[in-house]
């Protein structure tokens, strides 16, 4: 054979080749959702699909708009926007489509733009239109539209419906889902009659995650309401307990966001805003009883989800196999105004509040109190880029087994801590810090008008301590206590003004006593004012005043002048 046919040769078995291996390829498409309920109001959702080859979408709604009619192969997010709807409720087909014979759709549900109110008692049968014809919770929360209101009655309420996309056969997959941006408010006598006013602490409403077969959800109470900027999530006079976070390395998937069974035991939040008053979150537990071991007792915030919190209590809430008791802040933000965080335990890290990662936790007027781990940070610990400003605030009495520090406050992996107007006392850990310990990068402190001293601490270390590693970066002291050392307007220790905490701070954790330094070397609320407005965003006109509202006339440092 000469060289010529060789070559012709080669060249068609080539083409050959790549003809056999172009009719063996297969068109893919891929979607784990099939179906999408939407808010009322415009807003911006999106779902993914997988494809080895370009991918065409259309729909047969006028109110659904999508963001294009092609995306490129591999791993794409579908775009849409809703228009508001102030009718019934409607639905619509997204089509996705890779040829004329493989395609998929995604029914799209849009709520109805009518805003209901509901009445609810524990054992309701009626239309939930007014106290006379009460309805359950679960008919109200799924008839209820973005901005409807629920109004529940004293009583103890347990969840029976499972959560979307969760295991119908697996009990504890039950909880009392918030998907959608309402109110509810508890709080109000069984006999409630019209106009009547309701009153939490007389009228105890409970959602109980615990069965009446006996056994535990995962989460009482999970919010899976989607991130809108115009409504959000109310809930206000109830009690939420009886949840069992565990197996954590299992989840639900709702929208993209993975919903784990082993995080927050009581409260479950996700992506949303969700603004929470008179709200107890209180004996909840994390386990290894069905798995690995859950984090976060009480409450577990993350997703980008923006929490508001007032007159409420993260308390008693017991993790007896691993980090986070009472609440955990992760990639979400979260500000609490006259709360308390008290008496959580942790068999690890985090028995009291936890940032990490990437958490904003604001805490104004509120107690961090009496909380007990194994491990880092039985008061408030902050981790990797993580960020708390305290304003007000009483972190005392907070108690850790473990030498590797950090009794009130510890910061670890690059943080940032502001502890303003705040006493930090009382509190005690094997190791190191008793007040505020830091370790691990570079982890910035600043303390103003505040007192951190009378903390239990290893006789080698002081209130206010650092790892080696953070040991040249120099934390930031005005007008406040650091152990036994007074520091004034420019940062610096002033010389003979000596703080005794035995004899200048009370059983009720006020400054007393003659020649007390933090009696006059504090700053007054206009000055406190400044302060606030440097920052960004501005803090809250809270700290002009004290824990209890008093006004700062005076020089007086820590949470409470009188």
């Amino acid at each position: 054979m000469n060289n010529i046919n060789y070559i012709l040769l080669c060249v068609l078995l080539v083409l050959a080749s790549c003809k056999k291996e172009k009719d063996d390829f297969e068109e893919k498409l891929l979607m784990d959702i099939d179906y999408m309920e939407v808010s009322s109001k415009t807003n911006t959702y999106n779902f993914e699909v997988l494809s080895n080859t370009t991918i065409k979408v259309e729909t047969d709604a006028d109110w659904i708009v999508l963001d294009t009619n092609a995306y490129e192969k591999g791993k794409r997010r579908i775009g849409f926007a809703t228009v508001t709807n102030a009718d019934d409720e409607r639905s619509g087909i997204i089509s996705v489509r890779i040829n004329h014979e493989e395609s998929k759709q995604v029914l799209v549900i849009q709520e109805s733009g009518k805003v209901p109110v509901f009445y609810v008692t524990v054992d309701g049968t009626g239309d939930g239109k007014s106290w006379s014809t009460p309805t359950d919770i679960n008919t109200a929360v799924e008839k209820a539209t973005t901005n409807s209101t629920i109004y529940l009655t004293e009583g103890v309420y347990r969840p029976s419906k499972t959560i979307r996309n969760g295991d119908a056969n697996e009990d504890s997959d039950k909880t009392f889902e918030i998907s959608k941006n309402i109110t509810l408010i508890g709080g109000f006598a069984k006999d409630a009659l019209p106009g009547a006013k309701p009153n939490a602490a007389l009228y105890k409403t409970v959602l109980d995650g615990k069965l009446a077969s006996g056994k535990e959800v995962f989460h009482t109470v999970t919010i899976t309401a989607a991130l809108d900027t115009e409504s959000k999530v109310h809930l206000e006079g109830l009690t939420i307990q009886g949840g069992n976070a565990t197996d954590r390395a299992t989840n639900t998937t709702i929208s993209s966001v993975k919903y784990s069974r082993g995080h927050g035991g009581g409260l479950l939040i996700a992506n949303a805003i969700v603004y929470l008053k008179q709200i107890e979150v209180v004996g909840n537990k994390a386990t290894n009883d069905k798995g690995t071991a859950g984090f976060a007792a009480g409450m577990y915030v993350f997703a980008g989800a923006r929490v508001t919190m007032e007159d409420s209590k993260v308390n008693n809430n017991a993790n007896n196999n691993n980090n986070g008791g009472g609440l955990w802040v992760a990639d979400a933000t979260l500000t609490a105004y006259s709360c308390q965080f008290n008496d959580n335990y942790a068999k690890g890290t985090a028995g009291g509040v936890h940032g990490y990662p990437n958490a904003n936790i604001y805490l104004y007027d509120s107690e961090v109190m009496n909380n007990n781990n194994t491990s880092y940070g039985a008061g408030v610990y902050m981790r990797e880029n993580s960020n708390a400003v305290l304003v007000n605030c009483l972190v005392v009495g907070n108690k850790s087994t473990s030498a590797n520090g950090g009794g009130g406050v510890m910061q670890y992996g690059g943080t940032k801590v502001d502890i303003i107007s705040s006493t930090i006392t009382a509190n005690e850990v094997v190791g190191p810090g008793g007040g505020v310990y830091r370790r691990d990068k570079v982890n910035n402190l600043t303390v103003v008008n505040s007192i951190i001293s009378g903390n239990k601490q290893a006789a080698t270390s002081r209130d206010i301590d650092a790892y080696t590693d953070n040991a040249s970066i120099i934390p930031s002291l005005k007008n406040s206590i650091g152990g036994t050392s007074t520091y004034g307007d420019a940062g610096t220790i002033m010389n003979g003004a000596i703080f005794a905490p035995s004899s200048m701070l009370n059983t009720e954790f006020l400054p007393i006593g003659t020649n007390n330094p933090a009696l006059t070397y504090g700053l007054t609320g206009t000055s406190l004012g400044a302060v606030g407005q440097g920052y960004n965003p501005q803090l809250d006109k809270r700290i002009e005043k004290d824990i209890n509202g008093e006004s700062r006339g005076g020089t007086v440092m820590g949470a409470k002048i009188r």
